[in-house]
């Protein structure tokens, strides 16, 4: 049987594949030489990705900021971009990451309570992620409760106390769940501890009677 190639078809392939390679040779020329850029590529760069949705690429372009500009006056906003941006996402985590960077090495003294409030605020978004994780439930409270006494003044504070009540009825919620797990495996004393832990978090919460107004009273008595 014979084969009959067509050199036209050939021809088409060959220069498909030539073409194919040359953009791969391209993309990795371009992506070879992405280094030494003044910052302020890097902080476009940074924006350009964000609009992509492409957070991932971002992240990377702020390392090379970071690495290339360590006193940059675009790093902190960057991290600030970042972070909003990774909260839009939904990954808290890095939010987070963000936000604490910033707050170590940025932040003047009357901005921490606003950060402490973003990261407050990050966490109590990813909660529904993370409500089954032990460590993520405590490392909130704690921080939630550094907060409330650091800054028992700030304008904020309002907001975090609603949010310690929800984490702390969250770890409420967790270890009703332990406890019905050791239960189930006969362990009674170790079902009884997580079960007193509870009663302390009932105790220890401080819920506020809302205020109703006069001419809303008048209505409900």
């Amino acid at each position: 049987m014979n084969v009959v190639i067509n050199p036209t078809l050939i021809k088409s392939l060959s220069i498909n594949l030539m073409f194919i390679c040359l953009l791969l040779f391209s993309a990795c020329s371009k992506k070879e030489l992405e280094y030494n850029k003044p910052a302020m590529y890097w902080y476009e760069s940074i924006l350009k990705e964000i609009n992509f949705g492409n957070l991932e690429g971002a992240d990377s372009y702020f390392s090379s900021l970071q690495s290339e500009h360590i006193n940059s006056p675009l790093l902190p906003e960057a991290m600030l971009i970042l972070a909003q941006a990774h909260v839009d996402k939904e990954e808290y985590l890095l939010a987070s990451f963000y936000l604490d960077e910033y707050s170590k090495r940025f932040s003047a003294f009357n901005e921490h309570d606003y950060l402490g409030y973003l990261k407050i605020l990050a966490n109590y978004h990813g909660f529904k992620n993370y409500a089954k994780d032990q460590d993520f439930v405590y490392r909130s409270i704690d921080d939630i409760e550094e907060y409330l006494e650091t800054f028992p003044k700030s304008r904020y504070t309002p907001f975090v106390e609603y949010v310690y009540i929800k984490f702390k009825l969250g770890e409420n919620e967790l270890n009703e769940s332990i406890a019905s797990v050791y239960k189930r495996k006969g362990k009674k004393e170790a079902a009884e501890d997580y079960l007193s832990r509870n009663r302390e978090i009932l105790e220890g919460i401080k819920i506020k009677s809302s205020y109703m107004p006069w001419y809303v009273r008048i209505f409900n008595w």
